[in-house]
């Protein structure tokens, strides 16, 4: 059995095993409608999955509203103390969150180069990377928001919906694979595996907590420990096995080390996706000069090695990363045409965050998912908290 860093329990063996394995229970059924009709019949389903915001959307197969009309629950040992902490941090730092998101925790995933793959193909079939980032913010405020898991919250049918789409494009590559040699290597794993739900579980919880302290945030150990059960209980929601989640920061430090040390790599995919979100985000922001700060942002959050495995371009604003003054003094000149003086430099990353992560959002609105995809949706009290009502 190989061992892993720092004697740690997340071992190869461990996680060679998990790239077996998917979601029998979403999986089943996908199975079963797969049976009943053909790779059409599941595509239908993804689509009325993404456009459709009911609980149990009409017109779908008997196997899928019979799970979407099971009732769920959080598991036993959710602590709803933790879970409303974690979504308070949220609400309080949603935008730098965002922020986050896009400029470290995304590209964090796409520098998996194994993970990655499955990205690239379900561009193939029946997406894009518009759409799935979209989604992706859409799925965030609907798990993050507090109250996202009472009665009237949109928590648990936003997972249920999550976790059926994610079985679907297991199904639908496999099925592909099988007609079009060459698609899926098995070498690479079942598509979205358990150890690959586990990092994207990780780059939404754990990754986003240093690039957090560096923007300047004070995020105390309990909030990040509140945010790390918050997401524990998402991941299981989502069908990643209780074995995989971890026991605090320095357990999920562990854990993200393990999976670098196994998966980040240089890959076509990884640059291609890459390329794409930073394209996506110039789209988002309107102004078009934060162009010319988002790769010096990406770098400064995730660290050049992991920026040059994605082909993040270098810039003349990056050469003294440690010296944020200087970025943040030319941002606030050519963007708003003034400079802040004698603060201190966390302070003045945390203004130059806050303005950025809300054009994101209202880049996010504007655009929308495209297609017949659901409106981007967001509760009435954090867009007023977070400034972006009309």
């Amino acid at each position: 059995m190989t061992g892993a860093p720092g004697g740690s329990r997340w071992t190869d063996e461990l996680l060679n095993g998990m790239r077996e394995q998917g979601d029998p229970v979403a999986d089943d059924v996908m199975e079963a409608v797969l049976k009943h009709g053909n790779a059409d019949a599941i595509n239908a389903v993804m689509r009325t999955l993404v456009s459709n915001d009911q609980l149990v959307p009409g017109t779908l197969p008997h196997d899928i509203e019979d799970y979407l009309a099971q009732n769920v629950t959080l598991p036993p040992w959710a602590d709803p103390a933790k879970i409303e902490r974690g979504q308070r941090l949220f609400e309080a730092w949603g935008l730098e969150i965002s922020l986050c998101l896009f400029c470290a925790s995304l590209p964090s995933a796409y520098a998996a180069a194994k993970g990655v793959k499955v990205l690239s193909r379900t561009a193939q079939l029946e997406t894009n990377t518009r759409r799935r980032i979209m989604e992706t913010g859409q799925f965030l405020i609907n798990v993050l928001a507090v109250g996202s898991f009472e009665a009237t919250g949109k928590g648990f049918r936003t997972i249920q919906h999550v976790r059926l789409m994610h079985a679907a494009v297991r199904q639908l590559i496999e099925d592909h694979a099988s007609q079009q040699p060459g698609l899926w290597d098995l070498n690479w794993g079942k598509p979205i595996n358990q150890e690959d739900l586990a990092g994207t579980m990780l780059s939404f919880s754990y990754v986003p907590l240093d690039p957090l302290r560096r923007l300047g945030l004070d995020v105390s150990d309990l909030d990040a420990e509140a945010y790390l059960h918050l997401w524990n209980v998402i991941a299981h929601l989502l069908g990643v096995q209780d074995k995989l989640l971890v026991d605090g920061i320095d357990d999920a430090t562990a854990l993200v080390e393990t999976i670098r040390r196994r998966q980040f790599r240089a890959s076509p995919e990884g640059r291609e996706m890459t390329a794409a979100l930073m394209e996506l985000l110039d789209q988002m922001t309107p102004g078009h000069e934060f162009d010319k700060t988002i790769p010096p942002l990406i770098r400064h959050l995730i660290g050049d090695k992991i920026a040059d495995m994605l082909d993040v371009p270098p810039s003349r604003f990056t050469d003294d990363l440690g010296r944020l003054t200087r970025v943040t003094n030319w941002f606030w000149v050519r963007i708003f045409g003034r400079k802040f003086r004698n603060s201190p430099r966390y302070q003045l990353v945390s203004d130059l965050v806050r303005p950025f992560g809300r054009e994101l959002m209202q880049g996010m609105f504007a655009l929308q998912r495209g297609g017949r995809r659901a409106s981007f949706d967001i509760p009435t009290h954090l867009a007023q908290r977070w400034e972006l009502s009309p």
